[in-house]
């Protein structure tokens, strides 16, 4: 069997139950290849070639759409650590603000939509904006990995995570949501129109899988706000993907035990980003006695684990116990959850196949 067919069989719950570690080098590749940083040995290396190094199955997501604004105008500032972006429309303008983190990565402070009149603002935002396919891309990457694991085409974000998480934030923004209930629910439907349209697009394409970066959090999503905002989004698409036999899978950040078994009940295919305390609330044994058998449940192993500050042992210990949960049973598959980091401790990182064959 090739990495992608055994990646596959794990992604749809259809393997034989035997660990499978699957890495997600994303961010690590792209802040270090960004600055010049990767290791001796790795330097001008591709993410896929730096994957086959690491000697296991390949997980490539690919954004595979194009935004068209609709002459909606986004302006970009840069200054002294701050950044300040404008997005200028017909009825008004919008401001978000970043700054830059002693990490070297920018963070937002400042949110676009603060008012029930900016609501209306963004409202025309959407509903000026579509999505068109662009598959340059993921298309080069598929070439590059053949049967040597799986691209994965990246959705846009559900609507309403792409409201809370790009124009909102998780704060004020929950308080804007019960003030502007009607006006909330348009924007929601006019942005939940282009996005399924574009998973029936990608449905019809030759990759067999769809990646939807939700960053789902319960600490900020309750379980009634999943099931007013969420749950027909996610069934909804996952039905497209299965009539033409693709899979959904969705990405977590953060304690997400409590919406485990809502996601089951909508169909998508799969979740990354499992993991007990500290990164997470629910150890992959826990989360599939939340989910029950058919849903594919991706990590296991603490992000912290890999950053100098957890000893040794925390690290072995945390590996083998994923190791352990994911034995012997169909659609487990062990991964640093959610991403591995930035810092992550090389030696460690290359270690992790070994642990698992010795767990």
């Amino acid at each position: 069997m090739t990495p992608k067919a055994q990646l596959l069989a794990h992604l749809a719950g259809q393997d034989d139950g035997s660990p499978l570690y699957v890495p997600n080098l994303s961010l690590w590749y792209e802040w270090h290849a960004g600055r010049g940083t990767l290791p001796e040995g790795w330097k001008g290396f591709s993410l896929v070639q730096v994957l086959h190094a690491l000697d296991a199955p390949t997980w490539l997501t690919s954004r595979c759409f194009r935004l068209d604004r609709g002459g909606v105008k986004r302006l970009v500032h840069k200054r002294a650590g701050e950044r300040v972006i404008r997005h200028v429309a017909p009825s008004g303008t919008l401001v978000e603000r970043w700054s830059l983190g002693p990490d070297g990565d920018w963070w937002q402070t400042e949110y676009p939509v603060k008012t029930i009149a900016d609501l209306e603002i963004l409202k025309e935002i959407i509903e000026r904006r579509a999505y068109t396919l662009r598959l340059v891309e993921a298309r080069a990457l598929a070439g590059e990995l053949g049967d040597d694991g799986v691209v994965a085409l990246e959705l846009p974000r559900r609507p309403f995570a792409q409201l809370c998480l790009e124009w909102l934030g998780w704060t004020d923004g929950l308080m804007l949501l019960m003030d502007a209930t009607d006006l909330v629910d348009e924007i929601l439907t006019a942005l939940e129109s282009k996005v399924q349209a574009l998973v029936a697009a990608v449905a019809a394409l030759p990759f067999d899988v769809a990646y939807s970066p939700d960053n789902l959090d319960a600490a900020f999503i309750s379980p009634g706000y999943f099931r007013s905002y969420l749950a027909e989004s996610f069934g909804a698409s996952a039905e497209i993907m299965h009539r033409q036999a693709r899979l959904l899978i969705t990405g977590t950040g953060g304690p997400i035990r409590r919406l485990l078994p809502l996601l089951a009940e909508t169909g998508v295919d799969g979740i990354d980003g499992i993991a007990g305390p500290p990164q997470s609330d629910a150890t992959l044994e826990e989360a599939r006695a939340l989910t029950g058998p058919g849903l594919a449940l991706w990590g296991g192993i603490p992000q912290d684990v890999l950053l100098p500050a957890c000893s040794d042992e925390e690290f072995q210990a945390s590996v083998r116990q994923a190791a352990r949960a994911a034995s012997g049973h169909r659609g487990l598959l062990i991964g640093v959850a959610d991403r591995v980091p930035v810092d992550a401790d090389l030696s460690r990182l290359k270690a992790i196949p070994d642990v698992i064959r010795d767990a």
